[in-house]
């Protein structure tokens, strides 16, 4: 090839992809980006000036950066709520089982309830124990005379059937 040929070749490559910044003025830009994320028209000036670049490079860059840093952000944001979604989800699904078992343990007791309607015995210690264990926490449960009501839930909230929603 003649060396008039490879000269544009050449010159068409560097000019496709120029080097803009040095490493210095990557890092320096860095820095200033830490501290503070726009620049006043007469800080772009001085940086521009410090650093042997143009103002409209810098403007620029910092423009790219900013671009840059929202996009990040926004990704760390996304995966920070879709983890807490998948939580809450997870969660939520869990409630349901509990409040599906608790349905029918209740609805297990009523039917007992309406077997031993004529008077109370002995037994109803066991029924009750027998549906929900004898796990002391459950204080949320309190029991009305088991021949009395139908309704074995005290008045937690204006709607006795608050489970059924």
């Amino acid at each position: 090839m003649e060396p008039s040929q490879q000269t544009p070749t050449k010159n068409k490559c560097k000019n496709q992809h120029p080097k803009r910044f040095t490493n210095e003025q990557i890092k320096a830009l860095e820095s200033i980006f830490e501290q503070e994320t726009k620049l006043e028209p007469t800080k772009k000036m001085q940086i521009a000036r410090d650093l042997s670049l143009h103002p409209r490079q810098v403007a620029i860059w910092f423009q790219n950066k900013r671009a840059r840093w929202k996009s990040k952000r926004l990704e760390q944001e996304f995966t920070k709520l879709k983890s807490s979604y998948d939580s809450l989800s997870i969660m939520f699904d869990d409630l349901k089982k509990e409040k599906h078992t608790l349905k029918i343990k209740l609805h297990e007791l009523n039917d007992r309830l309406k077997k031993n309607r004529e008077g109370v015995n002995d037994d109803d210690d066991k029924i009750i124990t027998s549906c929900f264990g004898e796990n002391e926490d459950q204080e949320f449960i309190t029991w009305r005379n088991l021949s009395g009501s139908a309704i074995i839930f005290d008045e937690l909230s204006e709607n006795p059937n608050w489970w059924e929603s």
